[in-house]
């Protein structure tokens, strides 16, 4: 069980990278239609796995380094370890730079005019998200992580040693 918990980090930094070469793999059709956005698909991949890791790389860290000493400890930022927190940080961080990429750099355009990369599930199929549709959804994502991020920080959550 202790390990499970003191490398969970592995699990999560393999399905950002799987991800990432699920999103590779899936833009190929689309660059093969339309070579000019391979530049553009190339750099989404690229910080998809890059910023995606950030904060498990911080967990792996924490881990290993035994500032942390398992997984559940960043569950309980109000302990005030500092490896926790920088990992609370960090997510916040991308919280902002994604916010500041979708609606003030065009990023929500460039997911638009770079299909496949957020598609939505139908009855017909999956079809692709407009620019409109991911400044709308958006906020609902982050209200989420908001949520989830103020319930850890208020929540009594004893964290069991292994």
């Amino acid at each position: 069980m202790e390990i499970i918990f003191k490398h969970t980090w592995i699990m999560f930094i393999a399905v950002t990278i799987a991800n990432g070469l699920i999103l590779k793999y899936r833009s190929k059709k689309y660059i093969a239609q339309n070579p000019e956005l391979e530049d553009g698909y190339d750099k989404y991949v690229k910080g998809w796995m890059i910023y995606g890791n950030i904060p498990w790389v911080i967990m792996m860290v924490g881990n290993l380094s035994g500032i942390t000493q398992n997984t559940l400890e960043y569950f309980n930022p109000k302990a005030m370890n500092p490896m926790v927190l920088i990992f609370h940080f960090s997510i916040i961080i991308l919280w902002v730079l994604s916010v500041r990429w979708i609606y003030f750099k065009n990023g929500a355009e460039f997911i638009e005019t770079h299909p496949g990369l957020m598609q939505k599930s139908s009855l017909s199929g999956n079809t692709n998200v407009t620019s409109k549709q991911i400044k709308l959804f958006f906020p609902l994502m982050l209200m989420g992580g908001i949520a989830g991020m103020v319930m850890m920080w208020f929540m009594d959550f004893p964290t069991p040693q292994f």
